[in-house]
């Protein structure tokens, strides 16, 4: 496989270049990474191939399907309109998108995933509709809004309404003008053929062959994804997050969302911070594409990790704590996540103690497994043969042989230890 594809520059963070130069030639990883500083650009190259049946190589600058890395922007969005005072954060939605079905949901359910909207996220029931086709088409409440947390992309694609509606401006628009998203970001084609010089997805079969694992063809919803959108420009948004313009912003959008009384694990722009709220990420996840926008304000870093190969699970967090690391100029760190095993192991059923005295539970009903953090239940995705990803929290968990959880985000890594009832 082809391994890198750009040129070094004279502050390059040191070894990170040959770390993941290495993962490439092993076939682990596939996309770019591009690290800004106070100064600029730190690092920007490519590895692998953007689209291995054409022989396309990868470079900073190939657009990839955004995943989920749209929802930040769109929340930041609503939060400008909020602060314009056009759109009050506790009012009903059908203030201002008088066709939306339930009464009683507000914008804050909307922005923190409490809606309670379901939706059948399958190819043939996403295909060829729009936004507001897709609202109108929504099944029934899971719970009554603001109840609950459960991950929501129609929750998104109404904010994406409801910004239009407000504002009197095209989506795109209105996050080009007033959010400072770099002017070649672009809403993918419906058609993919249209969608030139972009990365395919992509993944490996048992025999060792390759076969596409891409997005969906007749895609129009945005909102929640589906921007076009390149390594290079995620890194320069993530930078203007730590600039004078977007402070006010920044303090709102830092915030930790709330789902009646608890705390939820994502703030309200659609983050996961540290707990000061100074450093935060958010991932982008569809097929064969996983991709990472990490900004540190303190230190002025803005991290784009862009990926089309299928990351292995047991990688993704560690690849992205390793690139944290070498962004900080602690390459001894960095190339310890990477060496470091994330081993698969059945996750156990219990109540566990974290390292601050925190209890959580992990519980089972029937074949889907809930991590429960500060009074809300968040579902955990099965993606390896143990490891279980928990949106909401950004959690990777898994068990290990002594029956303790071992518990792994950007942030935090250890094992929790059974706790007494």
């Amino acid at each position: 496989m082809l391994a890198s594809a750009a040129t070094a520059t004279a502050s390059e963070p040191a070894g990170l270049h040959q770390s993941l130069d290495k993962l490439a030639r092993d076939e682990k990883f596939s996309g770019a990474v591009v690290v800004r500083g106070p100064d600029g650009v730190r690092f920007a190259r490519g590895y692998g191939w953007a689209n291995p049946f054409e022989r396309l190589a990868f470079t900073p600058d190939t657009p990839v399907d955004s995943g989920s890395l749209a929802k930040p922007v769109t929340s930041a969005a609503v939060l400008l309109l909020i602060r314009d005072g056009r759109i009050e954060l506790d009012a009903p939605v059908q203030r201002y998108l008088p066709e939306y079905p339930h009464a009683s949901a507000t914008v804050r359910h909307l922005l923190s995933h409490s809606a309670g909207l379901a939706f059948t996220e399958s190819l043939e029931a996403l295909a060829n509709r729009s936004n507001a086709e897709l609202l109108a088409a929504a099944d029934p409440l899971l719970f009554a809004p603001g109840t609950a947390f459960s991950y929501c992309n129609l929750c998104f694609m109404t904010l994406a309404l409801l910004i239009e509606r407000v504002s009197g401006m095209h989506y795109l628009a209105f996050v080009r003008e007033r959010l400072a998203v770099p002017p070649g970001v672009a809403l993918r084609p419906q058609r993919l053929a249209d969608w030139t010089g972009r990365a395919i997805g992509f993944r490996s079969k048992p025999d060792g062959a390759i076969e596409p694992f891409d997005s969906w063809e007749g895609e129009l919803l945005y909102g929640a994804a589906n921007l076009s959108i390149s390594a290079s420009q995620l890194a320069q948004w993530g930078s203007e997050w730590w600039q004078p313009r977007l402070q006010a912003l920044r303090e709102v959008a830092t915030t930790a969302a709330r789902i009646g009384r608890n705390e939820s694990g994502l703030t309200l722009g659609n983050w996961y911070c540290a707990p000061t709220g100074r450093r935060c990420h958010y991932l982008g996840h569809h097929e064969g594409f996983h991709h990472m926008l990490y900004w540190d304000a303190d230190r002025r870093i803005s991290i784009a990790m862009v990926s089309n190969n299928a990351l292995a699970p047991a990688l993704q967090q560690r690849l992205q704590r390793g690139l944290v690391a070498f962004a900080e100029d602690e390459p001894d760190r960095g190339r310890r996540e990477l060496e470091t095993q994330f081993a698969d192991r059945r996750v156990a059923v219990g109540r566990f103690k974290l390292p601050s005295g925190e209890r959580v539970e992990v519980n089972a009903r029937g074949r889907r497994h809930f991590v429960r953090r500060g009074g809300l239940d968040y579902p955990a995705v099965l993606i390896g043969a143990g490891i279980r990803y928990v949106p909401g929290l950004d959690l990777y968990v898994a068990g290990t042989l002594d029956r303790r959880l071992r518990w792994l985000s950007l942030y935090e890594d250890f094992q929790a230890t059974p706790a007494r009832k």
